[in-house]
């Protein structure tokens, strides 16, 4: 399971610089059935970029993927 978030995450880090934007994490959380409104999305992304750095990695995307989906 690990392994296959991690190959979607990476097939949405269109530049491959190893962390997503928001728009990148936009098409992300859709591919993966998840629904929500640009304003959530928003602010899940601030949510998720725990050191406020302006992108989320790997880690911090599937930190917060994990505690969603428990």
């Amino acid at each position: 399971m690990a392994e296959d978030l991690e190959r979607e995450f990476r097939k949405f880090d269109k530049d491959d610089n190893g962390y997503i934007d928001e728009e990148e994490f936009a098409a992300l959380i859709a591919s993966l059935g998840v629904q929500m409104s640009p304003e959530k999305i928003g602010v899940a992304f601030l949510a998720i970029d725990v050191d406020g750095n302006g992108r989320i990695e790997f880690s911090e995307f599937s930190g917060w993927w994990r505690r969603r989906s428990s």
